[in-house]
């Protein structure tokens, strides 16, 4: 269920701050902006424990299968699986990581997207390790997003293996991976 940002109410002057406009206004944004039980500000960390098949130059959004936290359920693992959907407006600090299997041939790259949209500035790409070692992408960015927006991780390999393409890496520390958090309102 989407969530808002609490507002804190401007009072006239001459006006006596009760308990009750303290808990309605001050708490609320203390326990939105620093998290109180299951509240606090939205952020989801999730990350693959099974490996994807990624098809050669072809951008991916990548399946994330496990949950390390999400406080307002904006992300499933069993529909839509790649895909985090903002609950509280707002603007989101994003990270996501692209890894892959063992490959000496090619690239690799990462992006963000907001609606299956490229969020402009997040693509990285790199060479490919080695035939013996994984590798792993990384990418960061800021988006503003309003409720029901969902944002993704793409990978790209074009390893020339394939079909079924070049497999992701899972592996405990190895693994494609997707966090959100909310900055600001």
């Amino acid at each position: 269920m989407a969530r808002n940002v609490p507002v804190i109410a401007s009072e006239a002057p001459g006006n006596y701050l009760t308990g009750a406009l303290w808990n309605a206004n001050i708490k609320a944004m203390g326990d939105f902006l620093m998290g109180s039980s299951g509240n606090g500000s939205p952020r989801f960390r999730g990350y693959a424990q099974t490996v994807q098949s990624i098809l050669d130059a072809t951008w991916t959004a990548l399946t994330i299968d496990t949950e390390a936290y999400d406080s307002d359920n904006g992300h499933s693992t069993t529909t839509n699986s790649s895909r985090y959907t903002v609950q509280v407006p707002g603007t989101y600090l994003i990270t996501g990581t692209a890894a892959f299997a063992a490959n000496a041939t090619g690239n690799r790259a990462v992006r963000l997207s907001v609606n299956g949209v490229a969020i402009i500035g997040s693509f990285v790409k790199t060479l490919a390790a080695t035939a013996t070692h994984s590798s792993a992408v990384a990418t960061v960015a800021h988006a503003v997003c309003v409720a029901g927006d969902y944002i993704e991780v793409y990978g790209y390999q074009n390893s020339g293996v394939g079909p079924p393409g070049l497999s992701t890496a899972a592996a405990s520390d190895v693994a494609p991976s997707l966090s959100v958090t909310w900055i600001s309102g």
